[in-house]
């Protein structure tokens, strides 16, 4: 007969290796939109992710392409991934969990101030974190060594203005090779288009969300644009996406502009082309402070995850300098790993880095009403008509406030 210590000792074995059993079925999924060398190294941080917690799966589901249907319709069926990556928090916010509480619960960890607030300024709707910032770009100026010394224009610097941009792509204009110093586009994305804004002193909506008449429209907004159409006019740059659909980055990788603006994304194309490159800031108007538009990705959890605590525990990992430098595709989101690479004091990094400092202090339209996208329609429209007439842009900017202010709510 047992004694009741062999029981109990029994007893404690069984509920180790049924807890084990449990632990062993516990499998937290992950959705990503990314492909290719990104994508392998999410499932690389997945593996060390593992390897911390034994008996713990991590299902990375790569959507791609089709990333938001997927996750709506993952949404809608009541069975969503419990991590993903999201940019879109207008949209989904309701259905993510904020992270407020467990950022000051873990503050010790995770370390919230080596998170630029530029940065974290784009997960936050309403007051609320939704997300962890994972990768992200500003804008700067890519410009092609070579040409300006055949040329023998002056390097952009450090606080150079728009009408020192003006002035040196005056100097490589040459019509009958189709040459130019710099490209502007009639169809630029909204998005960024904003940063232009800033840097003159305005924004596209007010900052409580409620009001763009003034702010869309502003004589400070309309300067911007019409800058724009100038420099198409007077040939200092070429206009992208009138009839032709060749990009800014296939005419600077083929000598036929000087200066290019774009953003991180372009550099892997620019680096295989060959050419020798430098980066500059983004110009300042006059004397005010150039702001850059922010694209962040960011990791988020799932309100309704079905395994919330560990979700946690993955976005901490994703979020520690360890994982943070592993993503080489990405700048680093922490400040301290940004400067442990060097890459704060690179000649090609620092401009990114640079200009983040100085945009943490607006905030996304898309970010301030729900209805923005609907208005972002209409902005593209007064954009594009002033790049079509080279100027007008208050005319076109004030039909579009008055097409969207039945929008604003």
């Amino acid at each position: 007969m047992l004694n009741r210590k062999s029981i109990i000792g029994s007893l404690m074995v069984l509920a180790i290796a049924g807890t084990a059993t449990a632990r062993a079925e516990e499998t937290l999924r992950f959705a990503t939109w990314d492909t290719d060398e990104s994508l392998a190294i999410q499932q690389e941080i997945a593996k060390k992710f593992e390897e911390k917690h034994p008996g713990v799966k991590v299902q990375v589901e790569p959507y791609a392409d089709g990333y938001d249907q997927k996750l709506i319709a993952a949404f809608g069926a009541g069975n969503p991934p419990d991590v993903m990556y999201m940019w879109n928090f207008p949209q989904y916010y309701t259905s993510l969990k904020a992270l407020d509480d467990l950022i000051a619960k873990d503050a010790a960890e995770i370390k919230p101030d080596d998170f630029p607030k530029g940065l974290m300024n784009t997960v936050r709707v309403e007051g609320k974190t939704y997300g962890m910032p994972s990768g992200f770009t500003t804008q700067v100026v890519f410009y092609n060594k070579d040409m300006f010394a055949r040329a023998g224009v002056e390097e952009p610097k450090d606080g150079w203005t728009w009408d020192d941009l003006r002035a040196k792509a005056a100097k490589f204009r040459d019509e009958p090779n189709k040459v130019y110093g710099f490209a502007v586009d009639a169809k630029p994305d909204p998005y960024d288009f904003e940063q232009f804004l800033w840097s003159n002193g305005t924004k596209y909506i007010s900052d409580d969300g409620k009001k763009i008449d003034g702010y869309m429209n502003s004589d400070a907004a309309a300067q911007v644009l019409d800058m724009f159409g100038d420099m198409a006019k007077k040939q200092e740059a070429i206009t992208l996406n009138l009839g032709d659909d060749t990009s800014g980055s296939t005419l600077f990788k083929g000598g036929k502009i000087a200066m290019f603006q774009s953003a991180m994304w372009s550099k892997s194309g620019i680096d295989a082309s060959g050419i020798k490159y430098g980066v500059a800031p983004l110009p300042k108007f006059g004397d005010k402070t150039a702001h850059s538009a922010l694209g962040v990705s960011a990791i988020s959890i799932a309100k309704d995850a079905a395994h919330p605590d560990l979700a946690w525990e993955f976005v901490k990992f994703f979020s520690s300098p360890e994982a943070v430098a592993m993503r080489i595709n990405d700048l680093p989101v922490r400040t301290s790993v940004a400067e442990a690479k060097g890459m704060t004091k690179d000649p090609i990094y620092k401009p990114f880095f640079d200009i983040l400092a100085t945009s943490n202090t607006e905030t996304h339209a898309f970010l301030k009403n729900a209805n923005w996208g609907k208005v972002q329609d209409n902005l593209a429209r007064a954009i594009e008509a002033t790049m079509i007439d080279q100027g007008n842009a208050k005319q076109h900017l004030d039909e579009a406030v008055a097409r969207s202010k039945r929008l604003i709510k």
